[in-house]
């Protein structure tokens, strides 16, 4: 990237401004060029109390060898990863039918988006799949309420055997459900992507450690229910801990080489 483009990326992260969900701020956010994208009330109060509710009928499992705890409904490739794919795939139908039940007493935060982003691309916007194997599953609903360590989601360094690894560019969304009053709680995002070479940073299966963002300029967005925050996980990113509630639906969001854009968990 040349000086220049540096100076404009820079500047525009420093000016920490929302952009909304357009097909140039998209092209944008997957370019590193912008730290965000916010759809404000993407759903209403009332749907995200639904959706909530109706979650806390079933039991929120935990990541395994993951800390701070991080609890959810669903099942990501990233545990599976060091398992196998065919295990993966085992456990998406029974994962699909607990969300699809969870939705279809509430809303559907997962196919509104995807109309959304159609919409304003135009481009084919579909669930992940794998030959031989059919859809991945898409849509975690996660509580966060301890933090995170500094880390990246990025499925070309993490799944390079699955085609979820052959994305160009990654994003994660986050539709923020239910969300303690307080200062806390927020996601800060660096402008210093993942690397390579960073793994010598890596503290444990997913936690880098900070040497990995010195001098990284960094943009800490505070949550809102109904709101959905949209950026780019190629990025390294923490979550603060947090006392009280905070639960979100997510998943992953990549562009193929072929210009369609898939969503997986």
């Amino acid at each position: 990237m040349t000086t220049t483009s540096n100076q404009i990326k820079s500047k525009i992260w420093d000016n920490k401004q929302e952009y909304p969900l357009t097909k140039e701020s998209l092209r944008m956010l997957l370019e590193n060029k912008i730290p965000l994208v916010r759809l404000k009330e993407f759903a209403t109060p009332q749907e995200c109390e639904m959706l909530v509710a109706q979650a806390q009928l079933f039991n929120f499992d935990c990541y395994e060898d993951v800390n701070p705890k991080i609890e959810r409904i669903g099942i990501t490739v990233f545990e599976y990863n060091r398992v196998s794919k065919a295990a993966y795939f085992q456990a998406v139908e029974r994962a699909t039918k607990l969300r699809d039940s969870i939705m279809a007493a509430s809303f559907n935060p997962l196919e509104r988006l995807m109309v959304k982003i159609r919409e304003c691309t135009g481009a084919t916007v579909r669930i992940a799949s794998e030959p031989f194997y059919g859809s991945y599953y898409a849509g975690l609903i996660r509580k966060i309420e301890q933090g995170t360590q500094l880390h990246i989601d990025y499925a070309p360094s993490e799944q390079s055997e699955w085609e979820v690894g052959t994305v160009i560019y990654q994003l994660s969304w986050n539709l923020y459900l239910q969300f303690s009053a307080n200062n806390n709680g927020r996601t800060r995002i660096y402008d210093r992507q993942w690397q390579p070479e960073d793994d010598r940073y890596k503290l444990d299966s997913y936690g880098y450690g900070d040497t990995v963002i010195a001098d990284a300029d960094t943009i800490a967005f505070q949550p809102y229910v109904g709101d959905i925050f949209i950026f780019n996980t190629r990025n390294y990113h923490t979550v603060e801990p947090m006392d009280g509630q905070r639960v979100t639906f997510t998943s992953a969001i990549g562009l193929l080489p072929n210009g369609e854009i898939i969503l997986w968990s």
